[in-house]
């Protein structure tokens, strides 16, 4: 494996785990606003 082809291949795998981040985020965020603040917190 070239450096050249590994540092492409960190880069993608980094972008694909970023992506995925966000994607669980956004989504404990979108169940967490449908609750009331109030159940969350009692």
């Amino acid at each position: 494996m070239t450096k050249r082809l590994r540092g492409t291949w960190h880069a993608w795998h980094f972008q694909f785990a970023l992506s995925l981040v966000v994607k669980l985020s956004c989504g404990y965020f979108c169940i967490a606003c449908r609750r009331p603040l109030t159940r969350r917190y009692a």
